[in-house]
């Protein structure tokens, strides 16, 4: 068996629906908390570890057809 040992020289992260703080511009990984709002509606409120700035965000589903 043959096994790589590849070392990357350059990462390239970019995730899927990207947050930022608003205030320092760090990137957000997990919100500290998840609330369902209502139908078709998810808050998240983040905690930024940076500079200590905390904010909401709000995700919108459609309707399952």
């Amino acid at each position: 068996m043959l096994i790589h040992t590849a070392i990357a020289t350059q990462a390239h992260f970019e995730p899927y629906g990207k947050i930022s703080c608003p205030q320092c511009s760090d990137c957000k990984v997990a919100p500290t908390r998840s609330e369902y709002h209502d139908e078709g509606c998810v808050r998240h409120a983040w905690s930024c570890e940076a500079c200590g700035y905390e904010f909401e965000t709000e995700v919108f589903f459609s309707a399952a057809t």
